[in-house]
Protein backbone atom coordinates (compact mmCIF):
# COMPACT_ATOMS: atom_id res chain seq x y z
CA UNK A 1 0.00 0.00 0.00
CA UNK A 2 1.20 3.53 -0.91
CA UNK A 3 0.80 6.12 1.85
CA UNK A 4 2.28 10.11 2.13
CA UNK A 5 4.69 9.19 -1.02
CA UNK A 6 6.59 6.00 0.76
CA UNK A 7 5.41 2.53 1.26
CA UNK A 8 3.43 1.15 4.67
CA UNK A 9 5.27 -1.05 6.16
CA UNK A 10 3.67 -3.19 9.16
CA UNK A 11 5.56 -5.13 11.55
CA UNK A 12 2.95 -8.29 11.12
CA UNK A 13 4.35 -8.39 7.43
CA UNK A 14 7.45 -9.42 8.57
CA UNK A 15 6.21 -11.76 11.83
CA UNK A 16 6.88 -15.56 11.37
CA UNK A 17 4.34 -15.97 14.41
CA UNK A 18 1.45 -14.46 12.20
CA UNK A 19 -0.17 -17.03 9.82
CA UNK A 20 0.02 -15.40 6.53
CA UNK A 21 -4.20 -15.56 6.35
CA UNK A 22 -3.40 -12.46 8.58
CA UNK A 23 -1.23 -10.14 7.46
CA UNK A 24 2.80 -11.97 6.81
CA UNK A 25 3.65 -11.44 3.44
CA UNK A 26 7.12 -12.59 3.44
CA UNK A 27 7.93 -16.50 4.03
CA UNK A 28 7.65 -17.90 7.06
CA UNK A 29 11.35 -19.26 6.88
CA UNK A 30 12.74 -15.69 5.85
CA UNK A 31 10.43 -13.80 8.29
CA UNK A 32 11.62 -12.85 11.92
CA UNK A 33 10.40 -14.13 15.07
CA UNK A 34 8.15 -11.14 17.23
CA UNK A 35 10.11 -7.72 15.75
CA UNK A 36 10.27 -5.05 17.59
CA UNK A 37 10.00 -1.48 16.71
CA UNK A 38 13.50 -0.80 17.56
CA UNK A 39 14.86 -3.28 15.68
CA UNK A 40 12.51 -2.69 12.54
CA UNK A 41 13.44 1.09 12.96
CA UNK A 42 17.76 -0.23 12.83
CA UNK A 43 17.26 -2.28 10.22
CA UNK A 44 16.03 0.93 8.23
CA UNK A 45 18.14 3.10 8.95
CA UNK A 46 21.49 -0.01 7.74
CA UNK A 47 19.38 0.01 4.64
CA UNK A 48 19.58 3.82 4.01
CA UNK A 49 15.88 4.63 3.98
CA UNK A 50 13.85 8.06 5.38
CA UNK A 51 11.06 6.76 7.28
CA UNK A 52 8.19 7.27 9.76
CA UNK A 53 6.49 5.84 12.62
CA UNK A 54 3.26 5.42 13.27
CA UNK A 55 1.45 3.67 16.81
CA UNK A 56 -1.53 2.26 15.59
CA UNK A 57 -2.41 -1.20 15.63
CA UNK A 58 -3.18 -3.56 12.56
CA UNK A 59 -7.08 -4.10 12.02
CA UNK A 60 -7.04 -7.45 11.23
CA UNK A 61 -5.04 -8.12 14.74
CA UNK A 62 -6.49 -5.44 16.57
CA UNK A 63 -6.37 -7.09 19.97
CA UNK A 64 -2.89 -7.88 19.84
CA UNK A 65 -0.15 -5.87 21.13
CA UNK A 66 2.45 -7.64 18.37
CA UNK A 67 0.61 -5.75 15.90
CA UNK A 68 1.61 -2.15 17.19
CA UNK A 69 2.77 -0.01 15.14
CA UNK A 70 4.26 0.57 11.01
CA UNK A 71 6.09 2.47 9.34
CA UNK A 72 5.98 4.56 6.24
CA UNK A 73 9.01 4.32 4.22
CA UNK A 74 10.05 6.25 1.35
CA UNK A 75 10.97 4.47 -2.02
CA UNK A 76 9.24 3.04 -4.88
CA UNK A 77 9.69 -0.49 -4.41
CA UNK A 78 7.20 -3.39 -3.94
CA UNK A 79 6.13 -3.64 -0.22
CA UNK A 80 7.10 -7.73 -0.64
CA UNK A 81 10.74 -6.72 -1.87
CA UNK A 82 11.07 -4.28 0.77
CA UNK A 83 9.82 -6.47 3.69
CA UNK A 84 12.15 -9.09 2.72
CA UNK A 85 15.18 -6.67 3.14
CA UNK A 86 14.20 -5.60 6.50
CA UNK A 87 13.48 -9.00 7.90
CA UNK A 88 17.19 -10.00 6.20
CA UNK A 89 18.89 -7.09 7.95
CA UNK A 90 16.76 -7.65 11.49
CA UNK A 91 18.01 -11.42 11.41
CA UNK A 92 21.43 -9.93 10.88
CA UNK A 93 20.92 -7.83 13.45
CA UNK A 94 20.58 -10.65 16.23
CA UNK A 95 23.18 -12.02 15.09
Amino acid sequence: MKKRGGRILWLVYIDSTIPKSRGRIVPRGQAVSKPTVDEVRRALETLNYQYQFFSKKYPALWFDERAQGYFVVKTDERIKQLALKVAQVVKTLRG
